[in-house]
């Protein structure tokens, strides 16, 4: 075979190979790329587990005095507690604080003048306060002031207990109460419903999408779950004051659990 009629052979060949790449390029009874949908669900539930917590703090100069008037209150709240059937592990009392408080002067001091006999002259606001002062009593160091706390969590499984707790602590009058946290227990069960009919709605919406533009839907091509199931509980403001009616009763109302997914499905001809 002559030189020249082996470039006529290669040419042919790439004609033929290029001319086989055009047709499926084109997409010629081939697959399209697909169609892209978003899907989203929700369950509204009502919350089912709420938590409370409080604080009992007092000041004072002796730590064991302290400690001694907080443990009393404790086992107070404690108690009110274990009196409406709330069991031990419901209850956490084991933080506990100690911290040095940096007290205020009473009085401003405007000017101070020592004199050598022992005598002293004080102005303040102004005025002048003149009194014997014995150099003991000047080197004699000041007592350190004390606030010990301790933090109480209670969970309660209905919200009625949680108003016959909070009725108990006005009498036993803790320092500081904070907002109710209200959760739901099962929340993945409810999540994983929400999460099928986010599947549910996606696959539908690609469905009425690809019939009306008169094509079929082919095989599901992608998955991807764009919501976690991360929950930020709910908080309400617990309000304890004597003036508040023994009989009343908090409403919890209900929650939203949301899901979101992201699907892909082929498109026939």
């Amino acid at each position: 075979m002559s030189q020249y009629s082996v470039r006529i052979l290669l040419f042919t060949l790439f004609i033929l190979g290029y001319s086989s790449s055009d047709v499926q390029a084109n997409g010629v009874n081939t697959v399209n790329t697909g169609i892209e949908v978003n899907g989203s669900g929700s369950v509204t539930v009502t919350p089912d587990n709420f938590s409370l917590s409080l604080r009992i703090s007092e000041r004072g100069r002796v730590t064991s005095k302290l400690k001694a008037l907080v443990d009393k209150k404790s086992n107070l709240v404690m108690q009110a507690a274990k009196n409406l059937g709330i069991k031990n592990t419901n209850i956490n009392s084991a933080q506990v604080n100690l911290r040095v408080i940096q007290e205020k002067p009473s009085i401003t001091v405007q000017g101070l003048e020592f004199r050598n006999n022992n005598q002293s002259s004080a102005f303040i606001d102004g005025k002048e306060i003149t009194k014997q002062i014995k150099q003991s009593q000047l080197d004699k160091p000041k007592q350190t002031l004390f606030e010990l706390s301790r933090k109480i969590q209670v969970n309660f499984t209905t919200i009625d207990d949680y108003d016959q707790f909070l009725t108990q602590l006005v009498k036993i009058n803790v320092s500081h109460i904070s907002s109710l946290s209200m959760n739901v227990t099962q929340r993945d069960k409810y999540y994983q419903q929400a999460l099928l009919q986010a599947i549910t709605q996606a696959k539908q919406k690609a469905q009425e999408m690809i019939a009306h533009s008169g094509g079929r839907l082919g095989k599901l091509i992608y998955l991807k779950e764009q919501s976690t199931n991360y929950y930020q509980p709910r908080y309400a403001q617990a309000m304890m004051s004597e003036a508040s009616p023994a009989n009343h009763s908090s409403l919890v109302g209900s929650q939203t659990i949301k899901a979101s997914v992201l699907m892909k499905f082929a498109v026939t001809e």
